[in-house]
């Protein structure tokens, strides 16, 4: 009799603690429909605000502007989230960058400058064959999670993985074997690359405001 009563005591147990946990996944996956929406809302408007900005400015130069995306000295800001993009030139190079404050920096390194804005340019290539939500989820966390200088896109299409439900992008496949073996660093580095982008000027929806810093 003890153990009848203490098997059904543990099937009770059990059914106490699955729905507890049905429950709180119904709460999460809930709470996640809702960022989902709220992000996707966030990225129109942001979006439309870059294209207000860019109406300012030729067709052509527009089109240069939309295959640059990002600027060169500060490579999480949105071009035309700032306002009218400036337009450089070094070489017979165009070269846009946010702000006016950005001019001096480009002066000081032209040759890199030309280097950065040329991956920019390869990045925004690759990333525009993809779905616009994947584009923004890249883009929020930029850079590779283990090259973390390697700007995503620039090396071809980004790899994306799993780890513990949560996606993480990378420059290639040669950083997957690393990637997987440390999970929780890698984790940690994702967090950390996407809290410098909303602290250097863009935020969940790949929009750029100007950094207070």
């Amino acid at each position: 009799m003890k153990i009848a009563k203490i098997l059904a005591r543990s099937v009770v147990w059990l059914i106490v603690v699955v729905a507890s946990l049905n429950g709180t996944e119904s709460v999460a996956q809930e709470n996640h429909e809702r960022a989902a929406v709220h992000n996707d809302a966030a990225m129109k408007k942001a979006e439309q605000a870059v294209a207000e900005s860019l109406k300012t400015l030729s067709p052509a130069d527009q089109k240069l502007v939309n295959s640059q995306r990002f600027c060169p000295m500060m490579p999480h800001g949105r071009l035309g989230a700032m306002g009218t993009p400036i337009k450089l030139r070094i070489g017979d190079k165009p070269v846009f960058v946010c702000c006016e404050e950005c001019i001096a920096q480009v002066k000081k390194d032209s040759a890199g400058t030309l280097k950065l804005t040329a991956k920019l340019i390869a990045a925004s290539a690759e990333l525009a064959k993809l779905d616009p939500a994947e584009r923004t989820a890249i883009e929020a966390q930029k850079y590779c999670a283990i090259a973390s200088g390697s700007i995503l896109g620039s090396m071809g299409e980004p790899i994306k993985l799993q780890l513990d439900g949560q996606p993480v992008y990378l420059c290639c496949a040669g950083c997957t074997q690393k990637a997987r073996s440390n999970p929780a660093a890698t984790l940690a580095a994702v967090e950390e690359l996407k809290k410098a982008a909303i602290q250097h000027g863009q935020n969940l929806a790949g929009h750029a405001t100007r950094s207070n810093q």
